[in-house]
């Protein structure tokens, strides 16, 4: 494993570094199919596009992005991490992009949310993770629900993509959800760390 930073079945969370914007995370970013769902890929991503994005994300106390890595092979296969954190209201909406398609609709996305979502509360403190999602891309809104995420409400015409407007879903996690019986459920499925003696 390559600099794990959190550790879950099959995959582990690292940092993003400067070298993953040249590999597959560049062909990602401009793939149509991959961004059909999502609020990006209405314009061309750019190498100086990627890399001012890479170097806004370092510098933010806003944003905690990780790349998400195959354990087995250490092939980076997304990213996924916690943007417009909130310090005072102790929020934060949760972003996943799986960017290989071998790896989507396994399973990964519910996995990489948990692992998210149990970051976001026993380390950073939040009192909520969020998130927006295309209302139509239902496996998406699935994914989610498994992972104990409740919908808050309806965005109407949030987003614009392939000539029409879509309405994206509000879901959150607040920490008493969490520590009231999701977190129980995440660490029987997935190891936590903070736990282990």
């Amino acid at each position: 494993m390559y600099h794990p930073f959190i550790v879950g079945n099959g995959i582990y969370l690292r940092g993003i570094e400067k070298a993953d914007l040249s590999g597959p995370f560049f062909q990602w970013a401009n793939d149509e199919a991959t961004t059909r769902y999502l609020f990006m890929g209405a314009r061309p991503n750019v190498a100086e596009n990627l890399e001012e994005w890479f170097d806004d994300v370092r510098h933010s106390s806003a944003e905690i992005v990780f790349m998400i890595v195959d354990s087995e092979t250490d092939t980076p296969i997304g990213f996924a991490g916690l943007h417009r954190i909130e310090w005072i209201s102790r929020t934060a909406e949760y972003r996943v992009f799986i960017g290989d398609a071998d790896y989507r609709g396994i399973g990964l996305g519910t996995q990489i949310a948990k692992l998210l979502v149990r970051y976001g509360f026993e380390k950073l403190n939040m009192n909520k993770v969020w998130l927006g999602v295309n209302a139509e891309h239902a496996a998406a809104v699935g994914s989610y629900e498994k992972a104990g995420f409740v919908r808050e409400g309806l965005l109407r015409a949030e987003i614009y993509r392939n000539s029409r407007y879509y309405d994206a879903v509000r879901m959150s996690i607040l920490r008493d959800e969490y520590y009231d019986g999701l977190k129980a459920a995440y660490d029987a499925e997935i190891a936590n760390p903070c736990e282990e003696a």
